[in-house]
């Protein structure tokens, strides 16, 4: 009997180790999205496109941020891909962004920062229109006015 009552707390101690090591498995990967965004938009203030790119990805890709996180690491990702010269890639996380933005305006802005590096004057004015149309109150950077 004692056997059976030994090996009953063992398996439930188990249990609960293992969920224990699931939920800090989980905060780790918590943590490790938010470090990677926080050194990402670091990296993308200072100038430094090329790192704020790599760890804005990996905080996307790792699937652990909350959702106004993701927002926000998607755009910078793709403003940060814009000043690399990476069009396609920019346009293609601005598409993906598109649907769930929550910050319409910042979206609008990003869309304008990516038509001015095509070139396209009409489509910049369009998208700041829109960034307006969503917060009248929205700052346009001097560079997208020029």
């Amino acid at each position: 009997m004692k056997a059976i009552f030994t090996l009953a707390v063992l398996a439930t101690s188990l249990s609960l180790a293992a969920g224990c090591s699931s939920q800090s498995g989980a905060a780790a990967s918590v943590a490790a999205g938010e470090g990677s965004l926080q050194s990402g938009l670091d990296a993308y203030e200072k100038g430094d496109f090329t790192t704020a790119e790599t760890e804005l990805a990996a905080a996307v890709a790792g699937g652990a941020l909350q959702a106004d996180l993701v927002e926000t690491a998607m755009r910078t990702l793709a403003q940060s891909r814009i000043q690399l010269g990476k069009l396609e890639e920019a346009a293609s996380d601005l598409e993906k962004l598109k649907a769930g933005a929550a910050e319409l305006d910042k979206y609008w802005l990003a869309v304008a920062e990516l038509e001015k590096k095509k070139g396209n004057a009409a489509a910049v004015s369009d998208a700041i229109k829109q960034a307006k149309s969503v917060n009248p109150k929205v700052q346009i950077p001097p560079a997208l006015l020029k």
